[in-house]
């Protein structure tokens, strides 16, 4: 196995820090715009999903001197993708969270390797399950169990909640694998650009349909709004860009960084109480998990 190079570390991580401080901010932004039905929730999504998906878009128009037309070979996947790894995965996301907490929603989000990895595995010839796998995916879900099976577990359990969040976190770990198809003939920023604008459409109709709408979110609340889009844009485009060069495996345990950085937002953002030693628990199972299954332990056994 080739080293992974410090310039794809450092991107990874920062994506995954990015990704885990969102959890809390949708949740305060739900407070902010005053949300609490579906179709308030998909208007929300939609906004930023759509925002998102054009600033890539303009950004690769100014580098390459021309807006990027989507080709009509190429319609098929990306509406694929946008449907999967926006439209759908962010539709059960937003609905979730408005019941779930949100450090269930980072320790859920941080099995998403596990997904991950059965999918590449089946996707792609170079990425399949072995034992290493096995134990680090008994592992990971050991940290759900911890999380959800204690006394009080089905008390903060609901279908509607964490049992969404779980749905969405499968078809997202399915949109990697398939934006790494897809961007084997159209540049990673393309293909985010569209997979957002394609995915937050999508939500707009349906926020329509359901008579979404947003109350004052002040100028925080729009703040929050605007972040969520940068981070939507930036950080789809760079773990697109680093899946398409690394591979799923490669790159899916840099996944132990997003619990973690959720965790600590909720604390500082929302008051919630992380220190729970189901939460501490969960956690170090989860991230042990990613390990075991990213790491190359031949290195070990060589060098005695």
């Amino acid at each position: 196995m080739k080293k992974t190079p410090y310039k794809a570390i450092i991107l990874a991580v920062f994506c995954q820090i990015l990704w885990g401080v969102v959890f809390p901010v949708i949740k305060k932004s739900y407070q902010l715009f005053s949300i609490s039905d579906i179709g308030s929730t998909f208007l929300f999504a939609s906004i930023r999903f759509m925002t998102a998906g054009l600033i890539l878009l303009l950004v690769d128009a100014a580098k390459h001197g021309a807006f990027p037309v989507m080709r009509k070979k190429d319609a098929p996947s990306l509406f694929l993708l946008g449907t999967v790894q926006t439209g759908l995965t962010y539709g059960f996301q937003f609905a979730a969270m408005i019941s779930a907490a949100s450090i269930n929603c980072s320790i859920l989000n941080g099995t998403s390797f596990i997904f991950m990895m059965i999918f590449a595995a089946i996707m792609f010839r170079d990425d399949r399950i072995n034992a290493k796998k096995v134990i680090g995916a008994a592992a990971g879900f050991s940290g759900i169990l911890v999380c959800f099976l204690s006394k009080d577990a089905f008390q903060t359990f609901s279908l509607k909640g964490e049992g969404l969040m779980l749905l969405s976190i499968m078809l997202f770990a399915f949109g990697t694998s398939l934006s790494r198809k897809v961007t084997r003939d159209i540049r990673p920023a393309v293909a985010s650009g569209y997979n957002l604008l394609i995915g937050g459409a999508e939500l707009f109709v349906l926020a329509l349909l359901l008579g979404g709408r947003l109350g004052n979110g002040g100028v925080f609340g729009w703040a929050c709004l605007a972040f969520l889009a940068m981070a939507s844009s930036v950080c789809l485009m760079l773990w697109t860009s680093l899946v398409s060069s690394y591979g799923v495996g490669r790159i899916a345990v840099f996944q132990c960084v997003n619990p973690l950085s959720g965790a600590i937002a909720a604390a500082l953002l929302l008051g919630e109480n992380v220190f729970q030693p189901r939460y501490i628990i969960s956690l170090i199972l989860v991230v042990l998990g990613i390990v075991i299954v990213n790491t190359d332990f031949s290195r070990f056994r060589a060098s005695h």
